[in-house]
């Protein structure tokens, strides 16, 4: 790993943000289930300010600043961000507790080329799927690469692991393959190219519970799977549509602890929240400028740890439950921060009205923002290839 920005002499945290109204979803007047908390552009974001002191004994020389360019997958672990850069061809870590930037994946003999996604283990261990090399990479706990492992003509995007599993979507396969994470040996496949149950067109995002239970986001075919650790399928929901609970350009997924699946799409610029029968609880993020807003989003990880070091963005009438990492590949808040929780004990949305102007306003029978191109900016495409753009013409609205 190598370190970007070491820290010499004496620094000072940047100054405190002034207090600002809070933007939540669903917007005011409904009860707030997730709060915008704030987001990180490049090191800048992460790193202590140069003193005084600094500048007088080393100069005002511009420090080195890692911007994110093109963010995909990301997770977190340990007060640590870790975001896979399809254009920096590495993965950017922001460690948010020592205040330091760091790239993985860049040195030593084999170097990452297009990270897509990216999951950690309990014990510390990163998988990375690398879709340009067509290999996982492994690093250990303390970030340092330790294996690489593939199948021939593997064309990994998506992770994720349960127990000594690791679940690999296969994009040009079309298929997820199941390795055993410590030797990257095949161990069952699950799925083939198609329309019908059990079949993908094009696999990218992909989840497990608490259960073992396997999620999987079917691009083209604009739905989510489910199976058994065996590779039983189970169910689907999920369908081509602009209202609430379709899918147009579904990309990463994530699944909390309490079974609840959140779903990236990319032309509806928002996460859908949805229960374990497909009904949607609520959604987050929408197209525009205002605070939380998403453009292209891609990664999604729900994080259950950390909270202190997002506490002081949480408004005083809001309960933090867990973090929500979101991963924009164009505008501003390249690595999104939101908490999902609920208005305390006490509290009312009156205690919040102030935010009641910061999202767009509920349309669409009350649903959120319309969903669908009509609220897509124009955009250039992702870098995966064989996705729909917009809308297909064939998409009804179906769902009342």
């Amino acid at each position: 790993m190598l370190l970007l920005a070491g820290l010499t002499g004496c620094s000072t945290a940047p100054p405190p943000e002034k207090p600002r109204p809070a933007a939540f979803w669903p917007p005011y007047p409904d009860q707030p289930r997730l709060q915008y908390l704030c987001s990180f552009q490049s090191s800048a974001n992460v790193e202590p300010t140069k003193s005084k002191l600094d500048e007088l004994v080393y100069g005002k020389e511009a420090q080195q600043v890692q911007n994110l360019v093109k963010p995909y997958g990301v997770d977190m672990w340990n007060g640590r961000i870790y975001v896979c850069d399809l254009r920096s061809a590495a993965v950017t870590v922001l460690d948010l507790r020592k205040q330091q930037t760091l790239l993985m994946g860049r040195s030593g003999n084999e170097t990452l080329q297009t990270p897509t996604d990216i999951t950690i283990a309990a014990d510390g261990t990163k998988y990375v799927a690398d879709l340009g090399r067509g290999r996982i990479f492994v690093f250990d706990a303390n970030d340092r690469l330790v294996n690489t492992f593939g199948e021939s003509e593997m064309r990994p995007v998506g992770v994720a692991t349960f127990e000594n599993e690791l679940y690999v979507c296969d994009f040009q396969q079309q298929c997820v393959r199941v390795m055993d994470r410590r030797s990257g040996s095949l161990l069952r496949t699950i799925g083939r190219p198609g329309q019908e149950d059990g079949q993908f067109v094009r696999p990218l995002g992909i989840a497990v519970d608490q259960k073992g239970f396997l999620y999987v986001a079917d691009v083209m075919n604009c739905r989510l799977q489910k199976f058994d650790r065996s590779g039983k399928f189970i169910s689907s929901f999920g369908m081509i549509s602009a209202n609430v609970g379709g899918m147009v350009r579904p990309k990463h997924i994530d699944v909390d602890r309490d079974g609840t699946v959140y779903v990236v799409d990319a032309a509806f610029q928002n996460v859908q929240l949805f229960d374990q029968v497909g009904r949607v609880y609520t959604y987050f993020g929408s197209a525009g400028d205002h605070p939380g807003a998403m453009y292209l989003p891609a990664g999604v990880k729900v994080h259950e740890g950390d909270l202190d070091l997002f506490a002081k963005y949480v408004h005083p009438a809001f309960e933090m439950q867990r973090i929500v990492l979101v991963t924009n590949q164009f505008g501003p808040n390249k690595v999104a921060v939101y908490a999902f929780g609920h208005l305390k004990p006490g509290m009312t949305v009156k205690d919040i009205e102030a935010s009641k102007d910061l999202v767009p306003a509920r349309t669409n029978e009350g649903h959120g923002p319309a969903f669908g191109p009509s609220t897509l900016p124009a955009s250039p495409p992702d870098d995966l290839q064989n996705e729909p753009a917009t809308l297909p013409s064939t998409a009804v609205n179906t769902r009342k």
